[in-house]
């Protein structure tokens, strides 16, 4: 069934109520895990509040703040063992409004790996994680990491974020500690904040499709003014193919931009970011799938067009390799978007990548080789080539080996990675072909007669129509055991096989001609083998022998 565009912007907007799901689920999620303590993979107890990771900080302290229980929210602040209760947790109550009112997220999803992430800038030791902006000034917010005698090393709100803290809270309005709670109605989650917040999300929702999608249509009027664009299929077919993903990229995008003016509380806002995160994420590899499909499709349509068509073999196996890369890739960044260790996984595949190349790395060896052949074009199906000392025509250039059919019609199959190690000779694509012969005339040929016949030869072979002009050679060369020897060099001009014998069996017919008439002809090898010899002498010897004795 064809989707429709009514159909198409259904989907997406159960795409953002997934996503908002996915949030609240997230939410969840983070609330069980600060409620019962955690075990590291060594068996070793790690921080029962989540502090070590800066995402396990910043979450537990406004899941802490939210709930009113400020004197665990300030556990997760660095401030002096000295200080008291009371300062504490007015310290913790005032950084929980500042987080509520003022606070503005500039790298995106906050790292959930134990030693962060490494930012320009910023001390390996320390983690920005975003600023405090009020009345158009910048204060930044920093987690530092800190040794602790119980749980090793966690994450706090770093000292300098804590001392400014009480002067920033009395830069907000009214400076009212109530503020913060008066924001919040009790809910951390997207589903059960106000109704009127929840509403004006789902009408953002539809807004951001209505935009994006008129951006992406304004986009393609535009290329309809190109006249030569408008007429391209291949054109007509990106833009067709690159509308759906392209308005959905472009719909989050809007949405996340508009999800700052509605007043959402920073913890549901963090989760949502972190979801519609994920969902950005799959869009693009949506969009990168998509292009890499359509110019797949017409790569290799073009090759099956042409006489290489085999090559819509490897352009086929070339786009599903960039198909699982994408779709690995957008899976790793999704769970890294959703807080999990992509460490492990990453090695995994490393390690399964280096045992499968050892494990079939002849089948590899082979398939590299095959794409090194047609990508370079070094044979083509239907040519005529020689390999070593066998020659034969290319039937077929598959994955693993490339198969010719020789002259004695046998069917030689070389596999592809041998092949591409050979030196190999392209008969077809030479533009004219080697004559070259060695004759023998009778030692009783007479120099005039070998000058005649030099020159008839010579003759004939610059009159041939095929025959190159230059070089054409007859020499004398030397004098055998039982002939004299003459060479014979020139090209023929032509690369087909059957038409250079064809040729060349024709001027070794006149070349005998011209030999007939100069009244000379060609040597012929002859022994004189004596049998007996031997035996005659025994027999004279016998002879002598009894003359001698009678």
């Amino acid at each position: 069934m064809r989707l429709t565009y009514p159909h198409y912007l259904a989907c997406v907007a159960c795409c953002f109520l997934a996503s908002a799901i996915q949030a609240q689920s997230l939410a969840g999620r983070v609330q069980q895990a600060h409620e019962q303590p955690k075990a590291s993979g060594k068996g070793e107890a790690s921080d029962a509040l989540g502090r070590d990771t800066p995402n396990g900080t910043v979450v537990g302290f406004l899941e802490a703040a939210r709930q009113g229980k400020y004197k665990e929210a300030a556990e997760f602040l660095e401030m002096p063992s000295t200080a008291s209760s009371e300062s504490r947790e007015e310290t913790a109550r005032q950084l929980y409004a500042l987080m509520e009112n003022t606070f503005v997220e500039r790298v995106g999803i906050i790292s959930g790996q134990f030693e962060g992430s490494h930012q320009i800038g910023v001390p390996r030791d320390r983690q920005r994680i975003g600023v405090f902006r009020i009345n158009g000034t910048d204060t930044n917010v920093d987690l530092i990491h800190v040794p602790d005698s119980t749980s090793g090393d966690i994450w706090l709100f770093s000292s300098e974020v804590v001392a400014e803290a009480p002067t920033l809270f009395a830069q907000i309005e009214g400076g009212r500690t109530e503020l913060a709670p008066a924001r919040l109605p009790g809910a951390t989650n997207l589903l059960s904040s106000s109704p009127r917040r929840f509403i004006a999300l789902l009408l953002l929702v539809v807004i951001s499709l209505a935009t994006a999608w008129l951006v992406v249509y304004f986009l393609r009027a535009l290329t309809q003014v190109v006249p030569r664009w408008r007429k391209h299929p291949f054109i007509k077919g990106v833009l067709k193919a690159l509308t759906a993903p392209m308005t959905l990229i472009l719909g989050i995008i809007i949405h996340q931009l508009g999800v700052y003016f509605l007043g959402i509380p920073v913890l549901t806002r963090l989760h949502y970011q972190r979801a519609t995160g994920v969902l950005l994420v799959i869009s693009i590899a949506w969009l990168v799938l998509r292009l890499v499909r359509v110019l797949g499709d017409r790569a290799r349509a073009r090759s099956l067009e042409g006489p290489e068509h085999r090559r819509g073999s490897i352009i086929l196996l070339g786009q599903r390799i960039a198909n699982v890369v994408v779709i690995i890739v957008a899976g790793l960044l999704s769970l890294s978007l959703l807080g999990f260790n992509i460490t492990g996984a990453i090695a995994g595949l490393g390690i399964g990548s280096i045992a499968l190349a050892f494990a079939a790395q002849k089948t590899l060896e082979n398939v590299l080789g095959g794409v090194a052949i047609l990508s370079d074009e070094v044979i083509r199906i239907g040519e005529t080539c020689r390999i070593g000392d066998r020659e034969g025509t290319v039937e077929d250039i598959s994955l693993r080996s490339t198969r010719f059919r020789t002259l004695e019609c046998t069917e030689l199959s070389v596999p592809n990675g041998q092949l591409a190690s050979m030196t190999l000779e392209n008969i077809t694509r030479r533009e004219k072909s080697l004559f070259r012969t060695k004759i023998g005339l009778r030692t009783d040929t007479s120099p005039e007669e070998l000058r005649l016949l030099l020159a008839k030869v010579t003759g004939l072979l610059r009159e041939h129509p095929k025959v190159a002009s230059d070089p054409v050679r007859v020499r004398l060369v030397g004098f055998g055991e039982a002939s004299i020897d003459i060479d014979i060099h020139c090209h023929i001009l032509t690369n087909n096989l059957d038409q250079f014998m064809a040729i060349r069996e024709q001027l070794l017919l006149r070349i005998m001609e011209a030999i007939t008439t100069t009244g000379t002809a060609l040597a012929v090898s002859s022994r004189v083998l004596t049998i007996g010899e031997p035996v005659k002498r025994d027999m004279v010897r016998e002879v002598q022998a009894r003359r001698s004795a009678g």
